[in-house]
């Protein structure tokens, strides 16, 4: 699956629902390793990265079946193996959510950490120190981190210096079996966070304030079975409403979870984006647009998106806004401090005469409308960056080619069948 070309259909217009939280499944699998008792999960993605989880997971020793196309069942009461095999690891970052379990289940856990990240540095420093403060040490290795703790993981406070969500998770993960009270301050608290929390409360973890990044956890000796639905993924909510609006068409989404949507909604209407959400429904619709022109601000200057630890706009939503700040007429500035290599792909959406001004790595000035024209583009290996390219095409006349898609099936494993039905013209060649 090396390529995919599309030429331009019809406007695409379609009710639809989105697809489950990629960042949430990648959670919650390990996180059935804290009970002996079974776990069902329905509404899981049959993505690639959901694949190389279940497959560390049965390395490890646990049973993992799938009973329907979308919910699969975790047996962890045979776990006997605190050693993360380093092939399956080198497969994906999120393969480090099992040291936190593993750590609370055994005292000890063997992992290679990721050696280098397509979005740049993105240290694991926070994610490390957190585990020494909840009373590990470690040593390494070659890059396997073997991390152990002498008795039980240490109730604490820990403030951490960056929101990190993985480090979040993984803290959560740990504390939750902890004796005592752990309290963690500056906490992530993404929408995938608090699907975590919630469905550990449903195993009978003590959490508090899970809407918020002080997070309160009290100890529980035993934590029992449940039954979880994953919940939407937030990030395709607003891809869904790009694809919409690129295309001239109009869309209504179900299950959106309109209150994770606040700040992304304020921004696309910011952009010019005529948008109806229903919070009692939780039902976004969006009309065919009759212009879409970016708004300056009171002072008349121009608009400036940044993104920001949750609940800011995400940082993974910005080449997507910044290819629809792209399609719409005015200029716009799209910044993420965060992450040095997302942006990059601007090169490519200049052979469409999109017109861009790269201020540095974190910052886009767009000046728009782009008029799309078709062309012959690479991906690269960042899923949302692809994804932006994926709606230019979408919007250009006449047949684009994309190059290098697969990284793009690691978070819509069926995007080109999904959009077929709705009107577009995509083929895949190998």
């Amino acid at each position: 699956m090396s390529k995919l070309t599309i030429t331009w259909g019809k406007p695409l217009t379609w009710t639809t629902t989105p697809v489950p939280n990629k960042n949430s499944i990648l959670k919650l699998i390990p996180a059935a390793l804290l009970t002996d008792e079974m776990i069902t999960i329905h509404n899981v993605p049959g993505t690639s990265d959901v694949k190389y989880m279940l497959e560390i997971f049965e390395q490890l020793g646990g049973k993992a079946a799938w009973i329907s196309e979308a919910s699969l069942t975790l047996d962890a009461s045979t776990i006997n193996h605190h050693v993360i095999d380093p092939e399956l690891s080198k497969k994906m970052k999120s393969s480090v959510m099992y040291s936190g379990p593993l750590l609370s289940r055994f005292g000890k856990v063997s992992m290679p950490l990721p050696q280098w990240c397509k979005l740049g540095t993105r240290p694991m420093d926070a994610f490390i120190e957190n585990m020494e403060r909840m009373g590990c040490s470690y040593t390494t290795d070659h890059g396997t981190y073997d991390l152990s703790c002498k008795s039980w993981l240490v109730w604490t406070t820990v403030t951490q210096r960056f929101p990190s969500v993985t480090a979040t998770e993984n803290l959560i993960l740990m504390a939750v079996k902890a004796k005592g009270t752990t309290i963690v301050q500056n906490a992530a608290c993404e929408p995938h966070v608090q699907d975590l929390c919630n469905m550990l409360v449903s195993m009978g973890a003590k959490i508090d304030w899970i809407w918020s990044n002080r997070l309160i956890i009290e100890w529980v000796d035993i934590l029992h079975g449940t039954e979880w639905t994953v919940i939407s993924d937030h990030l395709d909510v607003a891809w869904l409403i790009t694809a919409c609006v690129m295309t001239g068409g109009e869309i209504t989404i179900t299950n959106a979870i309109v209150e994770h949507m606040d700040v992304t909604l304020q921004a696309m209407r910011k952009l010019g984006v005529s948008i109806n959400a229903n919070p009692d429904t939780d039902t976004i619709h969006v009309p065919k647009q009759k212009e879409l022109i970016i708004k300056k601000t009171i002072k008349g200057d121009i608009l400036e998106l940044s993104a920001g630890a949750w609940p800011l706009l995400p940082m993974d939503l910005m080449p997507v806004l910044l290819v629809l700040a792209l399609h719409c007429e005015g200029s716009a500035m799209i910044t993420n401090s965060y992450y040095s290599t997302q942006f990059f792909f601007v090169q490519e959406l200049a052979k469409m005469k999109a017109r861009t001004v790269m201020s540095d790595p974190h910052r886009i000035i767009t000046f728009g409308p782009t008029n799309w024209k078709a062309a012959n583009m690479l991906c690269g290996d960042i899923i949302q960056s692809s994804y932006g390219m994926l709606m230019a095409c979408i919007a250009a006349d006449w047949t684009s080619s994309l190059n290098a898609i697969t990284p793009l099936f690691r978070r819509f494993p069926n995007f080109v069948d999904e959009f077929n039905a709705l009107g577009a013209q995509m083929s895949l060649e190998e």
